[in-house]
């Protein structure tokens, strides 16, 4: 397939997911700003966090597919319960902190994990297999969940736009870099990053995307006036470095079970967790600037 295919095909449905995403986000925000989903200020977002607990459901599956080829089982009848119990922490766990809420999940998953584990498998494979189950919940949940916390900071303002506008600058910034790193790669790419994990990721189309999430935040922060001018550029650089980290990450993962995409859901781009992999990973560095912004 010659170069301007692939390009042309990556446009093509990069912009119908970004254009569907859109319009789910807008639905949601407007929802929750009518007060449709019973008071801002108890189910607002709620739409947002039952999109992403399907589609982390189906990256729990892909994840499970990559893990089996290595020989690992994960418990994925306890991995997607457990996800969704986290991305709706924030709405019926509201009497203790949040790291609580966490530590009793997780852990109480890791021990039912090993109840069963113990029952089914006897000692067979309880490393790779509770491994494989922690991984999965860890990387999915936890990351899930600082995604719908991106998106309840902007719970309690008015309007469509106060509802969601922090989870699409989030999301604006996350997609700004790759868009940024694959163009700036593709055509200006010299010198590669970590070759045997992502052979197609160069210095070059990093400092591409960096600069692109940069100009993305600055131009929220000007127009918009979501985050601090001042802030714009550290909030974009780091949202850019932890998502190409979590790129890698999940290269690694694929490349150790076999696989050039963790599905074919999406010509060009595979499968969830290849559209999932940056904003998970930069989730937890984007809440931390973005609440000390809000805070302020």
């Amino acid at each position: 397939m010659g170069l301007q295919s692939v390009v042309a095909k990556r446009v093509f449905f990069g912009a119908v997911m970004i254009l569907v995403l859109g319009v789910l986000l807008a639905v949601d925000g407007w929802l929750s700003a009518q007060g449709y989903c019973i008071s801002s200020d108890k189910l607002g977002g709620i739409g947002f966090v039952l999109l992403l607990a399907v589609v982390l459901g189906l990256g729990a599956e892909e994840l499970a597919r990559m893990m089996r080829a290595r020989g690992a089982e994960p418990a994925v009848w306890l991995i997607i319960p457990t996800i969704v119990l986290l991305l709706t922490q924030p709405f019926w766990c509201k009497k203790i902190s949040p790291e609580v809420c966490w530590a009793g999940i997780l852990f109480g998953s890791l021990l039912t994990a090993a109840l069963v584990q113990g029952i089914k498998y006897r000692t067979k494979n309880t490393l790779a297999n509770l491994s494989a189950s922690c991984l999965s919940i860890i990387y999915l949940g936890v990351g899930g969940w600082f995604l719908v916390a991106i998106r309840l900071i902007g719970r309690s303002e008015p309007g469509t736009w106060g509802q969601i506008g922090p989870v699409v600058m989030f999301l604006a910034c996350v997609k700004s870099c790759d868009i940024g790193a694959y163009f700036t790669g593709r055509f200006l790419g010299r010198h590669k990053m970590i070759p045997s994990i992502s052979p197609g990721k160069t210095w070059e189309g990093l400092v591409g995307g960096i600069v692109l999430a940069v100009i993305a935040a600055s131009l929220f922060a000007d127009f918009v006036g979501i985050i601090g001018y001042g802030k714009s550029a550290v909030f974009g650089a780091a949202v850019a470095v932890s998502g190409q980290l979590g790129d890698l990450l999940e290269s690694m993962l694929k490349r150790d079970a076999g696989s050039k995409d963790s599905a074919s859901l999406v010509p060009e781009f595979g499968g969830v967790l290849d559209l999932l992999d940056s904003p998970l990973a930069a989730a937890p560095i984007a809440y931390i600037v973005l609440t000390i912004e809000f805070s302020r």
